[in-house]
């Protein structure tokens, strides 16, 4: 092993971890003073840090890392899948760039022994970080090709199965990389063959990593087909509904047109008002008004959502039940996940109308919300006594009977699958209340 001087050792772990950081910023846009602050402090802090412990100091920032994230309310796979890449990639740039660099020396300084290159441990160096910084700018602009070649056919940022998977494949990687090199060096191995074998690694890596590549993009492509598949269905049931709105209509006309002729044919006052007390009080006249209350949907931007709405409508209207729709004057539009949002909504409200059916107060309400970045899609409805909250999600449970809880432990599932998707319960004197809350910062 080369012994260079601390100052060389702390701009070697400077500019590592440097390129890690700011490239991972960029990709988030995490590019305020707070985070810029606390950024240039990680760095000093891994700097003085990788002078003790060397290769080791990227396995504490990797762990550090996924701490971090399990922190939070949900672990983001996507973000430690990026930080882990960079982190797998930047150690190899650097293992490269040091072999790279003990070439030049040698070529042109005839500097081919281990002592002969610690007594120019700063050129080594200095040179050790110019050749990192070339290799690092030339794989960026591959990067970059590739991200525009497979932009659109390989977005998994929102998907979380995917990167759950992928975040094993890669903390292994990360795992064998730091493990041969950590034996390489405590056992003494010369610099050829640490070579030969990080570039058949490496090699081997990179064919791995191709045939994963197109195996996910054929993944993501038969999603893409799948979900529009649903949204076209939806879609389809949003024009049967409106069909289904237009005859509505009609017949408000038609017995809009029997009112005005029966009223012409009396005469009398006291007849007239008896009549008009009469039909108000018609179920076909109550009918006709809480139809109208679904023009607020006007305000869901979401054609493929809007349209299964109108379907839950119109289905809890044939299960004798009260639908209400509460929209506030702002459009509701959600940028991501819509499909496993419309599968969300559509099971709880399957399953609040099935629910309501058995109860006294046979409603349902449905409310749309928007908070700044965060959507969220409210659902209540009455419940018995025998309502468990803790239990709800459970396979099989269900407040409707045995062996039909399949619908809510799918929700459970689409949640935890989807990133940016939570779900909160509440239920207060024999009302529950589900809301499914969407976060648009990824």
């Amino acid at each position: 092993m080369i012994e260079v001087s601390i100052l060389d050792g702390i701009a070697q772990s400077f500019f590592i971890y440097f390129g890690i950081i700011v490239v991972y910023n960029f990709i988030f846009g995490n590019t305020g003073v707070k985070n810029i602050v606390y950024s240039l402090i990680l760095l000093l802090i891994l700097s003085l840090i990788g002078i003790f412990l060397g290769d080791i100091t990227s396995f504490f920032l990797a762990l550090g890392m996924i701490i971090r994230e399990r922190r939070k309310p949900k672990i983001n796979y996507y973000h430690l899948n990026v930080f882990l890449m960079l982190l797998s990639s930047q150690i190899v740039v650097l293992a490269l760039a040091a072999y790279f660099s003990r070439g030049l020396l040698y070529l042109f300084l005839d500097l081919h022994q281990i002592a002969d290159l610690s007594t120019h441990s700063h050129l080594f160096t200095g040179v050790e970080i110019v050749t990192m910084c070339i290799i690092d700018l030339l794989a960026l602009q591959f990067g970059h090709v590739m991200i525009k070649r497979y932009a659109g056919s390989l977005d998994i940022s929102n998907d979380g199965e995917v990167n759950k998977h992928l975040f094993t494949i890669l903390l292994a990687v990360f795992g064998s990389i730091e493990l041969l090199l950590l034996i390489s060096n405590f056992q003494g191995v010369t610099a050829t063959i640490q070579l030969t074998l990080l570039l058949t690694f490496v090699l081997m890596l990179g064919l791995i990593s191709w045939q994963a590549l197109e195996t996910t993009r054929v993944y993501i492509l038969q999603k893409k087909v799948a979900t529009e598949k649903l949204q076209n269905e939806q879609l389809d049931n949003y024009l049967k509904s409106v069909e289904h709105q237009y005859l509505e209509l009609r017949k408000f006309k038609h017995d809009y047109k029997n009112l005005i002729a029966s009223l012409n044919a009396q005469n009398d006052i006291g007849e007239i008002k008896d009549y008009l007390t009469d039909y108000t009080n018609s179920k076909a006249f109550k009918i006709t008004l809480n139809d109208g209350s679904i023009a607020r949907i006007q305000h869901l931007k979401n054609d493929t959502l809007r349209g299964l709405i109108v379907q839950k409508f119109f289905y809890a209207k044939q299960c004798d039940v009260k639908l209400n729709i509460e929209i506030g004057d702002t459009d509701f539009y959600l940028g991501h996940g819509v499909a496993a949002a419309m599968r969300i909504v559509g099971n709880l409200l399957d399953n609040a109308i099935e629910q309501a059916k058995l109860m006294a107060d046979r409603a349902v309400t449905v409310a749309f919300n928007v908070i700044e970045n965060t959507s969220e899609i409210s659902i209540s409805n009455s419940v018995g006594s025998d309502f468990n909250q803790h239990k709800i999600f459970e396979t099989g449970y269900s407040t409707k009977g045995s062996n039909r809880g399949l619908g809510l432990a799918n929700v459970q599932e689409l949640v935890e699958q989807q990133q940016g998707f939570y779900m909160e319960i509440e239920s207060t004197k024999g009302y529950v209340t589900m809301s499914l809350i969407i976060t648009e910062d990824n």
